[in-house]
């Protein structure tokens, strides 16, 4: 937690050191003049001196360009270094820690081409919960590994549960290709994945799931490709991997197998049973997470 507390204030650090449980920490969400929210253990409560509270009266509250300060401690400074990821909303920091940025656009044209005067930023941390997937990993074997949607609303731990998912079949010895997109679920830094991804596991990084899965089924020879967040853009790599003989296990953001239904990109998606299995989990408090076969969708 390190990269975190080099991130916000030292009252906010220490408090966080002394009092909560970084275990439970998922976001610290800063906001210009505005009292500092945390989500702890899946509920939002504001951060105060004596740790949590409900009373925004008593909550630390962050300076007029605390975001922007924010900002330049994740980019170490050099702004220019992170001029694309922040025009793709997001700063990615060492250990896994996605910073998300909100501000004012910067457009030529059509082009949004930077962003200035930031106003808030949301701080995800990373959490590594080794055998949440086992059961999941145990049955997608038993009935033959195929394509599989995680389904998951967000914060409810979709990104943990598919870093598990890829150790847990990398130490089966699949070869198993993961596209890392944002940098949050292996967390390469000079090479080596800062969080257990497994030892055969290829890590495409910072490069969009289109690139990473022509590159990898060209070059790479997975059993396995595994992302974050598909979108309607990313469903031809899907059907390309399958007809490669590749399975894909991939998250989407939806509460629940009904509204995954009502989503139009991904309509098609299921009456044609591209993804043998889906894997529904549940947000907190009762977090849970449920199996299906396509059948059953």
């Amino acid at each position: 937690m390190e990269e975190l507390y080099r991130l916000i204030s030292d009252n906010c650090a220490s408090v966080i050191r002394s009092r909560l449980s970084t275990d439970k920490l998922c976001e610290v969400r800063i906001y210009n003049g505005a009292p500092i929210r945390v989500c702890y253990d899946g509920t939002y409560y504001f951060l105060c001196k004596t740790g949590l509270t409900k009373d925004a009266s008593s909550a630390f509250t962050a300076g007029p360009r605390e975001a922007e300060e924010t900002v330049m401690r994740a980019c170490e400074h050099s702004l220019y270094t992170v001029t694309d990821t922040i025009k793709r909303g997001y700063i990615a920091v060492k250990g896994g820690i996605r910073v998300g940025v909100c501000g004012v656009g910067v457009m030529t044209g059509a082009a949004l081409v930077a962003v200035k005067d930031f106003t808030s930023v949301n701080i995800r941390l990373p959490h590594e919960v080794k055998g949440c997937a086992d059961a999941a990993v145990a049955k997608l074997l038993s009935r033959g590994l195929g394509n599989t949607l995680v389904i998951s609303p967000p914060g409810a731990g979709k990104t943990t549960f598919i870093r598990d998912l890829c150790r847990n079949l990398s130490q089966r010895n699949h070869n198993v290709l993961l596209c890392d997109e944002k940098h949050e679920i292996a967390s390469v830094s000079n090479g080596i994945p800062m969080l257990d991804v497994g030892p055969c596991t290829d890590v495409i990084s910072g490069t969009d799931k289109q690139k990473a899965f022509e590159i990898g089924i060209a070059n790479m020879r997975p059993d396995v490709i595994i992302a974050d967040e598909l979108f309607s853009a990313d469903i031809p790599g899907v059907r390309r991997a399958a007809t490669c003989g590749i399975a894909v296990i991939a998250t989407v953001h939806a509460k629940n197998r009904s509204e995954l239904r009502s989503k139009p990109d991904f309509k098609e998606v299921t009456e044609q049973g591209l993804f043998k299995n889906y894997i529904e989990i549940s947000d907190a408090p009762y977090r849970s997470v449920s199996f299906y076969e396509s059948a059953d969708l």
